[in-house]
């Protein structure tokens, strides 16, 4: 996948000489999980790239999960130093990452429904949960979804929000100006309790004048 390549630096190292068995064990089942069959027909070739698709969705929301605990238990820059430094992609894949693992994690979007490719997944959970709802409606939120699909939804989403752009703008001003209006009375509230609180406390001190 984009976004998973190894630096330069890391595919030049060499394993060390003395390597030990379950590390010989461990490279061994690498290569043969890497080993490439031959195929015969469209069928084997469906078969084998949609199974080594679906492990590549996995990984990439297990990799999300661990970013996820790894920001919650990490000290303070210690995380950010992490993926700066020391993991094969930059901050902006990391948050990728870890933002599609919080969506899966509060159930904002189901895990047999995320999008293979990390990117799309992504996307989806950018958008606030009516325009996630159009989406599982249009039927975009699955795992084989197209970049095109997506692209051709999002922007229908866009363009409708455009349309309604006069109508929020006017909301957005109205609540702007109550919210304006709410501080000011709370404001000359504050200000007549203060002079009735100073006038109750003349009157008593001249009640206890007249007593004595």
């Amino acid at each position: 996948m984009t976004g998973f390549r190894l630096p330069e630096s890391a595919r030049r190292r060499k394993e060390p000489g003395g390597i030990l068995p379950e590390h010989q064990e461990a490279k061994r089942q690498r290569l043969l999980s890497n080993h490439v069959k031959e195929c015969h027909g469209t069928a084997d070739f469906v078969s084998e790239i949609g199974k080594l698709w679906e492990e590549a969705q996995a990984k990439f929301l297990t990799i999300g999960r661990y970013l996820v605990q790894a920001k919650e238990g990490l000290p303070h820059g210690e995380f950010e130093s992490m993926v700066a430094n020391q993991l094969p992609f930059g901050r902006s894949v990391a948050y990728q990452l870890r933002m599609v693992a919080q969506a899966v994690e509060q159930r904002r979007i189901a895990e047999d429904d995320l999008p293979r490719s990390y990117t799309n997944a992504y996307k989806l959970v950018l958008l606030d949960d009516g325009a996630l709802r159009r989406a599982h409606e249009a039927k975009v939120v699955r795992p084989d979804v197209s970049r095109r699909e997506l692209t051709e939804f999002l922007n229908k989403i866009k363009a409708g929000s455009q349309q309604g752009t006069p109508e929020q703008e006017r909301r957005a001003q109205r609540i702007a100006w109550l919210l304006s209006r709410a501080k000011a009375l709370s404001h000359e509230m504050a200000q007549i309790q203060a002079e009735l609180h100073a006038l109750s406390g003349g009157i008593r001190d001249r009640k206890r004048a007249h007593h004595h």
